[in-house]
């Protein structure tokens, strides 16, 4: 038989390493197995995270062709029957709210030409490219596409507005000139 003599320090280091493997604790959790929320250890498995934005209200309309629209009456055919213009004018519209859009002339005159004879602004007429009714322009808005009552949908796109205009022999010769504004709305 033999025997071992330990010295103090070496005693110290076996008692220091037998009460580490004592700490040591591992717990294993199968798959599937509900982890408890809180508690010692666990911690939490489920955050919640929230998102939150603003959407500014957009009513975008623009002259996309036509910003200046020239109509002319160079001979005997042109007044006698009037100057069609077929896409006159294009508008470029971006809405989130249902819209609808209105026209009307800046002045009750054009600008210009025979000043004995003003031309009124009713001698120009427009429609939406391509249907049967000319409206004539006056400085009250009218509607190009829906009305308050009856708005467009939400979207993007491009409007066409023709032109008609017939001076006939009732004006004199010269230029003439009037600014037309065309309005998106929503109210």
């Amino acid at each position: 038989m033999r025997k071992f003599l330990l010295a103090g320090s070496m005693i110290a280091a076996l008692f220091i390493l037998s009460a580490s493997f004592a700490k040591a604790q591992v717990t294993v959790i199968p798959n599937g197995t509900n982890i408890p929320a809180g508690g010692s250890g666990v911690g939490t498995p489920a955050q919640t995270a929230n998102v939150t934005t603003t959407i500014a209200t957009i009513l975008d309309l623009a002259v996309t062709t036509g910003a200046t629209v020239p109509i002319n009456f160079p001979d005997i055919n042109s007044l006698d029957n009037g100057v069609t213009v077929s896409g006159a004018v294009s508008l470029t519209f971006r809405s989130n709210l249902p819209w609808f859009v209105n026209v009307a002339a800046n002045t009750t005159n054009f600008t210009g030409g025979d000043a004995n004879t003003p031309m009124p602004s009713t001698i120009l007429s427009y429609r939406l490219g391509n249907t049967v009714t000319y409206i004539p322009f006056t400085t009250t808005a009218s509607s190009v596409v829906g009305i308050t009552g009856a708005k467009a949908a939400r979207g993007a796109g491009t409007i066409g507005v023709d032109y008609y205009m017939n001076p006939r022999y009732d004006f004199g010769p010269g230029n003439y000139a009037i600014s037309l504004t065309y309005t998106i709305s929503n109210l």
